[in-house]
Formats: C-alpha cells, sequence, structure tokens
C-alpha cells in the first residue's frame, strides 16, 4: 500500500477569499504543490487574472488547474445572501466542485460565515448534525488542543454540545491524536457547575462512543493536560480564541521590548501560523472544508491546504458519520424510539 502522502487529492482553493488575495493564495498554491507530489489544486477565481498572474511567474505549473468565478463575497457583505443569490461567487463554485465530487476538499481564506453557508447550503450536513461547527487546533503546552465550535454558530444545546464532541473527537483521530480525551468547557471541575445546557450535555456526553473525561475550565485551553478536545458553543469559543489570540500577540510584544528583540517572539509567532494551526476544520459537513485566517500569507495558505489534504485521507468525513451514527440511536433510545433500518 502506497503512504498516505502519495494519496492523490484534489483541493479546492478559494483564490478571491482572503485579506491578500489572489496573490498569496497562488503562492500558498505553489508551495503545496511543491511539497505534495500527488496534490492538485484547483484555484477558483477570475481566469483571465490567474492566468496573467501564473503566466507572469513561467506559466500553469502541473496538478494546477484554474476554474473561473466572477466574484468572491466581501468581508462587509452578508455571506448567506451572497452565497445563495450568487452562483458565480469563488467560494459557492468551490464548494460546487467539492459537491459534484471533482474535488475533495475546498480552502477558502475568507468569510468564515460564507465558508460555513456555502458547505451548508450546497454540501450538506452529515446526517445528525443540526448545525457543522468551527474546529481549531491550539498549540497548549502540554500538546496540541482541538477547540470547537470556534465560532460557525451562536446555537446553544446539550445535543449540539454532544455533535460537537463527536465530531472534534474525529478530527482529532486524523490528526493523529490516538483515543482523544473530550473535555466539556465550563466554569469548575465539577459535574454540577456551568449552566443547565452544560450539565445536561455532561450525562450525554458519558453515554456517547468518545473518550470523554468531564468539565474542563479556560485555562486548560492554553496550558493543556487533561483533554485533547475542549467542546463549548460558538459564541464561547470564538471569544476563548480571540482572547488567546490578543493574549500571544501581548506576550510577543511585551517580550521584544523586556528583551530589545522582538525577533524570537515574532518567529515563534510566524512557525505556529505556518503549522497545523493555520487552518480551522468545518466539521459536521459533507465535505473537507478548510477555513484560512483571513490575513494569511502564502506559507499559510499552503498550510491549510496541507490540512485539508490530511482531513481526505484519514477519511475524516467518512469516520464523523460513523460516530454521529451512534448519537441518532443514543437520542432515539433516550426518546424511547426504536433503532432506524
Amino acid at each position: 500500500m502506497s503512504p498516505a502522502s502519495e494519496v492523490p487529492v484534489r483541493v479546492a482553493l478559494d483564490a478571491l477569499g482572503g485579506d491578500h488575495a489572489p496573490h498569496v493564495v497562488v503562492q500558498g498554491a505553489l508551495l503545496a504543490l511543491a511539497s505534495q507530489p500527488a496534490l492538485t489544486v484547483v484555484l477558483v477565481g477570475r481566469s483571465d487574472q490567474l492566468h496573467a498572474m501564473l503566466d507572469e511567474s513561467g506559466g500553469i505549473p502541473d496538478r494546477l488547474e484554474i476554474v473561473h468565478a466572477a466574484e468572491g463575497v466581501p468581508m462587509d457583505a452578508d455571506p448567506v445572501a451572497a452565497v445563495r443569490a450568487r452562483r458565480d461567487t469563488s467560494i459557492r463554485v468551490a464548494a460546487e466542485l467539492l459537491k459534484r465530487g471533482d474535488v475533495q476538499a475546498t480552502v477558502s481564506a475568507g468569510q468564515t460565515a460564507a465558508a460555513l453557508a456555502a458547505a451548508t447550503f450546497v454540501v450538506g450536513r452529515l446526517r445528525g448534525i443540526t448545525r457543522p461547527a468551527l474546529a481549531v487546533v491550539l498549540p497548549s503546552l502540554a500538546g496540541p488542543v482541538v477547540l470547537l465550535d470556534a465560532g460557525a454558530g451562536t446555537g446553544l444545546s446539550a445535543d449540539l454540545l454532544a455533535q460537537h464532541a463527536l465530531a472534534g473527537s474525529c478530527y482529532a483521530q486524523a490528526l493523529g491524536i490516538t483515543e482523544p480525551r473530550v473535555g466539556l468547557l465550563t466554569v469548575g471541575g465539577e459535574s454540577s457547575k456551568g449552566d443547565e445546557a452544560r450539565r445536561e450535555a455532561h450525562g450525554l456526553l458519558s453515554a456517547l462512543p468518545v473518550r470523554y473525561i468531564g468539565p474542563v475550565e479556560g485555562h486548560d485551553l492554553a496550558i493543556g493536560g487533561p483533554a485533547d478536545v475542549i467542546v463549548t458553543d460558538g459564541f464561547t469559543g470564538n471569544v476563548a480564541l480571540k482572547a488567546l489570540e490578543g493574549a500571544v500577540a501581548w506576550s510577543a510584544r511585551r517580550l521584544g521590548e523586556r528583551y530589545g528583540d522582538p525577533a524570537p517572539a515574532k518567529a515563534l509567532v510566524k512557525e505556529t501560523a505556518h503549522s497545523s494551526f493555520a487552518g480551522g476544520m468545518l466539521v459536521g459537513v459533507n465535505g473537507v472544508s478548510v477555513v484560512a485566517h483571513g490575513a494569511a500569507d502564502g506559507p499559510a495558505v499552503a498550510a491549510a491546504i496541507d490540512l485539508a489534504a490530511l482531513a481526505v485521507r484519514r477519511d475524516l468525513v467518512p469516520h464523523t458519520a460513523e460516530l454521529l451514527a451512534e448519537l441518532i440511536a443514543t437520542r432515539r433510545r433516550s426518546l424511547g424510539l426504536g433503532e432506524l433500518a
């Protein structure tokens, strides 16, 4: 059997998404192709613009294709309305390629909400998912920690948290974490702490086919230790993520001022941005969909493409669907219903 890195993967890349598109997106595509011989990248954007850019750099290389899309989704636009009303936006065209099976993953540095809308309306959700979640990997002191939801939605229910737990566990396994430990983010280490939804979720998560270790607290996001996957709602997760990003920026600046040389701190931040921490994974959709940071540079875009290819090769979506079937069965049993045929 061929090594996983040699399994062919086709990724649709939103060339019009991001603060510095399309130039850094094209750069990221070229970097990813150079490092992955079994990868094909399909650039989705204005074909004349992309052809002109590539001609200037020596032409269209092998394993790079271009599919035309008329426009991107502006950062200040209503993402749902834009994706639904305009079939020629780059993120929607990329999602259509995934839906048809022309590619196996999409990557975009554009609006998270636009990527979510395209994945939900075009590609569709996995059975058992009411709302997909954005899963990000945090470089904690004890090792990588998967946080979800990091901002795909603001809904909160015990059932939604259970969906996040299953999807997050699958994602952690795709990243190479064996038997990931799942924790529920709340305000204390006791199961009685937190609001009603989290107290109910504690009982539900305990019955799921995941390695649930109980409640965890906010400091476990940065320090790590008890859990490899930390589950919360999208509102809380996004606030926590932005707070961590601010703390990292503050620390880097203060270290530079204190020691008179900001280079080491800046290099550490850049190294993190160009690793598997570069993109968030939309879990719960019926296809691999990665969202890179809007300010991503070329290497960060390449890292997001690498992450998408890894998820495809590790069968993230089929494995998630399999575990979600367990959630459906558990919920039906709790309601006194029979098993689905």
